[in-house]
């Protein structure tokens, strides 16, 4: 790794700058903390142009019916909200504990994660890049469903291994994005749960279903576990709340896998279905969702060709 770093300085640098981030996080009193995660937000969304047009031309696609002014205003909140995020990841499994959750956290629906423990059969949640997610593994972990994780690698292996130690500070147990299916098909076997993250564009292997409107590549992992292994898939999510350091934590009713005799047809149905789920909660806060990655993608001829693209009732709610 030593030998790797020398011949990329840029990674030491990023690294220091992190570590300095982080250390401020910690060390100053959490009301100037987060001021100062949102003061980093406008600094990113000044230093990055190319991000501001892509978080906006996003939210002009998605929500055609608001101002270019109203987007203007979505588009600075999406930047506070993400330098704000960095702050309060950094310092939750400080501050949130099993004893006091509740002081932070309103848990919506909470019902329905108790019903799904109670069976004993295992579960998959799912979220999105919305809010603060990691909270909602947190609190997931302190009602008794301990996860495992899918984690995508970071080029730099100091950031890298930084990240994974925040991951396994918020209990849970991560498992490397490259074949990580066995192992989740594992997990759900031996009645684990599993946690995804599913709102980002996928290379390969990705199904096309509808998201605000126009099709986006996504991954067909929660769907192919559910209809192999019959686990429960709970839609949530971790929002912000006024205040300071309060949290919603939302948990949708269980879907469950209804296998046909056509399973891609169950695949593209069963994405297409999650996917809304995902999109009506973005549509409640869309300044905490990450607007600014390139969620959406000309789709290859081959995937039209192979019918790997969902064409149904795109805008009906479950």
């Amino acid at each position: 790794m030593l030998t790797d770093l020398l011949k990329r300085p840029g990674h030491l640098a990023e690294f220091a700058g992190t570590a300095a981030f982080l250390f401020a996080a910690q060390a100053l009193p959490l009301e100037e903390a987060l001021r100062l995660g949102e003061w980093g937000g406008r600094r990113v969304m000044a230093w990055t142009p190319t991000r501001v047009r892509i978080v906006m031309d996003n939210l002009r696609r998605s929500f055609p019916e608001k101002t270019d002014a109203e987007l203007r205003t979505i588009c600075r909140g999406v930047f506070e909200h993400f330098g704000r995020a960095a702050v309060e990841i950094a310092v939750a499994h400080r501050l949130i504990r099993s004893s006091n959750w509740r002081d932070h956290i309103v848990f919506r629906n909470e019902h329905i994660l108790h019903d799904v423990l109670a069976e004993g059969k295992g579960a998959i949640f799912l979220t999105g890049h919305l809010g603060v997610y990691e909270i909602f593994g947190l609190l997931l972990s302190f009602r008794g469903a301990e996860l495992v994780s899918v984690y995508r690698p970071i080029k730099n292996p100091l950031i890298d291994r930084l990240i994974r130690r925040r991951r396994t500070a918020f209990r849970q147990v991560v498992v490397e994005r490259q074949g990580a299916l066995p192992a989740l098909w594992r997990v759900l076997r031996n009645k684990g749960y599993v946690g995804l993250v599913v709102d980002q564009h996928i290379r390969r292997d990705g199904v096309w279903v509808p998201f605000f409107g126009r099709p986006a590549s996504t991954t067909p992992a929660p769907a192919l576990l559910a209809l192999r292994t019959g686990a429960p898939i709970v839609v949530g999510c971790a929002r912000r709340l006024p205040g300071l350091f309060r949290f919603e934590v939302v948990a949708d009713e269980p879907i469950r896998a209804r296998p046909s005799r056509d399973r891609e047809r169950d695949v593209l149905e069963l994405t297409a279905r999650l996917t809304r789920r995902i999109e009506d909660h973005i549509r409640e806060t869309p300044e905490q969702w990450l607007w600014m990655h390139r969620r959406w993608r000309p789709v290859p001829p081959e995937d039209l060709a192979k019918g790997n693209v969902y064409v149904g009732p795109a805008g009906q709610a479950d």
